[in-house]
């Protein structure tokens, strides 16, 4: 009698073990139907722009893992596929019509067409800090440049019942500008470059000033500012506006500023001398000071001068040398007490100095004295003849000058802030002020 009741547990027992299993069973199978859904592709091509890196990577779901993709069609210059990815640098744009492929475990597979669009790359973005409440005090102004990176930029910022304070003009130390102030007109003018291509930074910031008895909301000012960047390759970015500028006298152009900040600190590397073309002491006299030294097309080892704040103070006219009479071809001259021999123009004979290579080809671009180095000078002889073109209205190559025989002024004096024959002529002719690093 015992004994049934146990029975009647064992089986009671076994029939929940079955149950149990039958259900793991079932939920496996559930499991498994789940995970062998139809095989998809799942693309999505994201807008590439010239220039700028781009990767993708091609996309399924569903079907059995692993996937292996094929890829057909013909990719954008600069891009190449791998291993489900497309990845490098286009150089070129357009769209461009894909065919993808995918086959899972299972040999199942699918195809799907795409199109790869690869535009212009867009320009940097600029962002202004200043109140947006309405101020009756002084305020700071930020112009940073976001995004992109830029090889340099041209401005117009209006200032509408406003006042500028030039001497709280800070740029960033990379950048080399022109600035002009119209405080009749409240515009400001500004032509940079970056010495290398830079972005998310703070290019430059000055404080302004509302007018007496004024309250002014900034942003009514500052949201019709202009600008038009340039790209790190130095081409004009996106779909830039024009910027109406009064053209002056000056011979400088943007083409000039952006040669400067490219060469900046660069010097020429002085001509080493012919070791066939001896001197003899009779005709090397010691150099008096003032004289050339060297012979045409060698530089000058002048260290360059970091970019500092234009001022209003002219430095002292270097010495001029001593004119050396005429020689006649083919005949030394002998030298006079304290004055230096002059180099001859024509091919010497003989155990004469050989001439040295043609100031052309020796001539950094940006060297606008012709010292041999770009440097602050040449920023100043620029600031001091600047032509204020339109943006996009062309550039012109820098100005041509023959280069000067030892011992004769040369063309544009290159002390800083000289620049054309009337160094007063820009001043005169233009009321604007201006102010530069």
């Amino acid at each position: 009698m015992r004994k049934r009741p146990v029975l009647g547990r064992v089986l009671l027992l076994g029939g929940l073990v079955f149950l149990g299993i039958l259900l793991a069973a079932c939920g496996s199978d559930s499991q498994n139907n789940q995970s062998r859904q139809p095989l998809r592709l799942t693309l999505r091509f994201d807008t590439g722009y010239v220039d700028e890196p781009y990767n993708t990577t091609l996309t399924a779901d569903g079907g059995v893992r692993p996937y292996r993709f094929t890829l057909e069609g013909n990719l954008p210059r600069g891009l190449v596929y791998s291993n489900g990815r497309i990845s490098g640098t286009p150089q070129e744009k357009g769209s461009f019509e894909l065919t993808v492929s995918v086959e899972d475990a299972n040999l199942s597979n699918r195809t799907q067409k795409v199109t790869l669009v690869i535009g212009e790359t867009p320009p940097p973005r600029l962002d202004q800090v200043f109140p947006l409440a309405e101020v009756a005090d002084p305020f700071p102004y930020l112009f940073r440049v976001r995004d992109r990176e830029a090889r340099g930029f041209q401005a117009q910022i209006p200032l509408k019942d406003l006042k500028l304070a030039l001497d709280s003009f800070k740029a960033d130390a990379s950048l080399l500008y022109v600035l002009r102030y119209n405080e009749e007109r409240g515009v400001v003018d500004i032509d940079a470059v970056f010495t290398s291509p830079r972005k998310d930074l703070e290019a430059f910031r000055f404080t302004t000033t509302p007018l007496p008895d004024k309250k002014v909301r900034p942003e009514a000012s500052f949201r019709e500012t202009r600008v038009a960047f340039y790209d790190k390759n130095g081409k004009l970015a996106g779909n830039a506006q024009a910027i109406e500028r009064a053209a002056s006298e000056g011979k400088y152009r943007y083409s000039d500023l952006e040669a400067i900040a490219r060469n900046w600190g660069r010097r020429l590397t002085p001509a080493t001398p012919s070791p066939s073309a001896p001197q003899t002491p009779e005709n090397n006299p010691p150099q008096s000071q003032g004289s050339p030294t060297q012979a045409a097309g060698t530089a000058q080892e002048t260290p360059p001068a970091a970019p500092t704040d234009q001022t209003a103070s002219e430095p002292a006219q270097p010495p001029q040398p001593e004119e050396a009479p005429p020689t006649q071809p083919g005949q030394a001259q002998p030298p006079q007490p304290g004055q230096a021999q002059p180099a001859q123009p024509e091919p010497a004979p003989q155990g004469q100095p050989a001439p040295a290579p043609s100031p052309q080809t020796q001539r950094l671009e940006g060297d606008l004295n012709g010292d041999g180095v770009v440097d602050q000078k040449d920023l100043d002889l620029l600031r001091a003849s600047y032509a204020w073109a339109s943006v996009g209205a062309g550039q012109a190559a820098p100005p041509s000058s023959r280069t000067p025989p030892p011992g004769e002024a040369a063309p544009g004096n290159s002390t800083p802030g000289g620049g054309s024959s009337d160094p007063n002529q820009t001043e005169e002719e233009n009321p604007d002020s201006s102010e530069g690093k």
